[in-house]
């Protein structure tokens, strides 16, 4: 009975998979805004989709479209397959949320994300991410170096494909902490916590070589401070220039900020606004505006002029990506300093937007801090609850931090807010919660 019940199982699995891969097939590639940066190998792109699609048009140059749609669909449906069968082992799951773990995993590949056919790297990540967070749950669950070694392997990939990963490893560092630690005296057992912990420096170690490689230039991929000086403009008032040290900072402030305030794109011209909720629609409806179009366009092209006049243009091209990358480091924190209570009320509305609901980031904060304070007393029956939670929030809080909290980023948490009240409702109300 057993036996036939998977046959029945795995011919349902296959059909719903073929279907997903049809529909991939038989629509066309989609190039969005983001696609040609990707194909020309931009400096301020993550090295991991860049080399895939070189690749593929290395190999594939007259079949380049095709050949990544199929490629980027039987590798997705490939992860969630993977993702699948673990899941359902670990969490010993019932029939009805076998399928709504299946609805949850196939809807990226849909309307209106496309993951597979989108030229962009959520075309691999997504499935990358599958294989990373199934692979760590195993290890956490099957310590050995085998799978360890795996699960590290598709952190690599996944980190740098997608940069917006990179502090996992931790949050698995500390789960192996607390599921190992009567053993923590062994070798073995600090070597591969030590991995864990370690990891995010060497991938920051390889970005950096890539790009020394490529543009000549030591130094981990450029944007992600000028995406997320976007929201410290916004909140900026124009006496912020007093605390501003380097000169090219201040220049490049007082250019972008004359700017924004000419095309009323800062908080302080929304005069008929009236709650942080709506300030935030008004800044995630103009992140391009603020963002690529003057921050990046104005620093880049201020950087480029004086780099010209002593390089050749392809070096200072290069290079601007980089200049501008470090002044926004030092104008984002500098600006969130001096706008702190502004910029963090806009920075919770755009975690909550992410979560279509203030009132589920709260449960999910409290389901974190719940499960944290019962891990540390020695009660893994809420481990698997706090890395759900623990992956959901920091992946939730680095976007609202680095950019708006707009689906395509956060997708990725659909599945492990499902696990959460998966844990909740089948494992500790049907169990009990214990004190």
């Amino acid at each position: 009975m057993k036996l036939k019940s998977i046959f029945k199982e795995n011919t349902i699995l296959r059909v719903v998979y073929l279907l997903v891969f049809l529909f991939v097939i038989t629509n066309e590639a989609i190039y969005s805004p983001d696609t040609r940066s990707y194909l020309n190998a931009l400096p301020y792109r993550h090295p991991g989709y860049v080399l895939f699609l070189k690749f593929f048009k290395f190999l594939f140059s007259s079949f380049f479209d095709m050949s990544v749609l199929v490629f980027q669909g039987a590798f997705g449906l490939f992860a969630v397959n993977f993702f699948f069968k673990k899941i359902v082992q670990i969490f010993n799951l019932s029939t009805i949320s076998k399928v709504l773990l299946m609805v949850i995993l196939i809807f990226p590949f849909f309307n209106p994300l496309y993951v597979a056919n989108n030229i962009c790297p959520e075309g691999i990540s997504y499935a990358l991410y599958l294989f990373f967070i199934a692979s760590s749950l195993n290890f956490i669950k099957n310590d050995t170096y085998k799978n360890l070694a795996i699960a590290l392997i598709f952190y690599i990939l996944l980190a740098l494909t997608r940069g917006q990963f990179i502090i996992t490893p931790l949050i698995f560092a500390f789960a192996y902490f607390i599921e190992k630690k009567p053993q923590l005296l062994k070798a073995s057992k600090i070597f591969k916590l030590l991995l864990l912990i370690c990891m995010p420096a060497v991938l920051v170690l390889a970005e950096s070589t890539y790009h020394k490689l490529k543009d000549g230039i030591f130094m981990t991929t450029p944007f992600g401070f000028v995406n997320a000086s976007t929201a410290a403009f916004y909140v900026s008032n124009q006496n912020d220039s007093q605390h501003i040290k380097d000169e090219d900072d201040k220049i490049i402030f007082k250019n972008c900020y004359q700017k924004l305030e000419n095309e009323q794109l800062l908080m302080s011209s929304q005069n008929d606004l009236n709650s942080y909720t709506e300030y935030y629609s008004f800044f995630h409806k103009n992140i391009p505006l603020i963002c690529n179009r003057t921050i990046h366009s104005l620093g880049k092209t201020y950087y480029f002029d004086e780099l010209t006049k002593t390089n050749t243009i392809e070096t200072a091209d290069a290079q601007a990506f980089y200049n501008i990358e470090k002044s926004c480091k030092t104008l984002t924190f500098t600006l969130i300093t001096n706008n702190f209570n502004s910029w963090i009320k806009l920075y919770f509305a755009n975690i909550s937007h992410g979560f279509y609901s203030s009132i589920l980031l709260i449960f999910i904060v409290f389901i974190f801090l719940f499960s944290f304070v019962k891990v540390l007393f020695q009660n893994k029956t809420y481990l698997l609850l706090f890395i759900c939670s623990a992956l959901t929030l920091s992946n939730a809080m680095l976007v609202a931090f680095a950019s708006h909290s707009i689906m395509r980023y956060l997708f990725y948490n659909y599945v492990l807010i499902f696990f959460i009240f998966v844990i909740i409702f089948t494992k500790l109300i049907k169990n009990g919660v214990k004190n």
